[in-house]
């Protein structure tokens, strides 16, 4: 956050009221506000096919759930308490089957985080090889290195056994018992699901980019996004520190294509805010109905 702010210091560019108010933010903006539903909606198919084995749930509850799970996560670090928003909606002798059951989901998005990134490190190696300070051969090698093991999540099995000779603590055991025992592997539909969110809010960023950025090239911005969702999600985040996290990584990565940090930035909040801060007062909203209901 110290780097986002100190570059935000000294940097030119369209400011951020400016850019809303332009000709193109009439277009930008809708589209990326309904690309925010659409992720969310995605990823409440996601916990429908999830927890199906245990409850099943209609599409406006999954979908309420979802979004109570945006709330938690945004105040736990790397958004991890995102589950506990979700199974607070379920029935108490159901929550603990759920929040395993969550595991295959979380192992897919991360893998596909992870592979995307790695694509978009060659992509972007070989997009702007001039521009880059890091040769495009040392970007190929870090990929390769990144998306062989992502792909091995895919099957958890040989990853729980793994985890079972490592001294992890007593809490921790459930989870690696059941991915050794391969009930964490993801399906093929919760990897598509995965996969198309992934698409979405990839291109939510770069239209965000286009619009405060329109110096960017939409093949770098589309080689720089991932990049930048890889980072983010290695790097530790608690509470509200991610935006600042996410934006000090976009204005690190974007920096050698000569873009400003101040619109990086405003795509950077903007996209937070869409995503993220929005859906979390909506979903605390619910998660206090939630609570409220069983009593009343």
């Amino acid at each position: 956050m110290a780097w986002a702010l100190y570059a935000a210091s000294g940097a030119q560019g369209t400011p951020w009221p400016v850019a809303v108010a332009g000709p193109l933010a009439g277009l930008v903006l809708p589209v990326v506000a309904a690309l925010a539903v659409v992720n969310w909606w995605l990823e409440s198919v996601k916990w429908r096919l999830l927890v199906r084995p245990l409850v099943p749930l209609t599409g406006p509850a999954a979908f309420r759930a979802t979004l109570s799970g945006t709330t938690l996560g945004l105040v736990t670090p790397n958004r991890t308490g995102e589950f506990l928003g979700r199974i607070a909606h379920l029935p108490a002798p159901l929550r603990t089957g759920a929040a395993l059951a969550s595991l295959p989901g979380s192992i897919a998005q991360f893998a596909v985080t992870m592979v995307a990134g790695a694509v978009g490190l060659v992509a972007l190696g070989s997009l702007a090889a001039r521009e880059l300070p890091v040769p495009s051969v040392l970007l190929t090698t870090l990929a390769i290195g990144i998306a062989v093991p992502s792909v091995w999540l895919v099957r958890p099995a040989r990853l729980g056994a793994l985890l079972q000779r490592l001294p992890l603590p007593r809490s921790f055991r459930p989870a690696v018992r059941a991915l050794a025992e391969g009930k964490g592997r993801p399906a093929p539909a919760i990897l598509a699901l995965s996969a198309l969110r992934y698409l979405v809010f990839t291109l939510q960023f770069v239209l965000l980019l286009l619009l405060f950025a329109p110096e960017v090239a939409w093949p770098h911005a589309c080689g720089a996004v991932p990049v930048i969702f890889l980072i983010t999600t290695l790097v530790p985040t608690a509470v509200l520190t991610e935006l600042g996290v996410r934006g000090s990584v976009a204005v690190a990565v974007l920096a050698p294509l000569k873009v400003g940090a101040l619109p990086v930035l405003s795509a950077t909040f903007t996209l937070w805010l869409a995503n993220l801060a929005l859906p979390a007062i909506v979903g605390g909203v619910m998660l206090v109905m939630a609570r409220r209901g069983p009593r009343a």
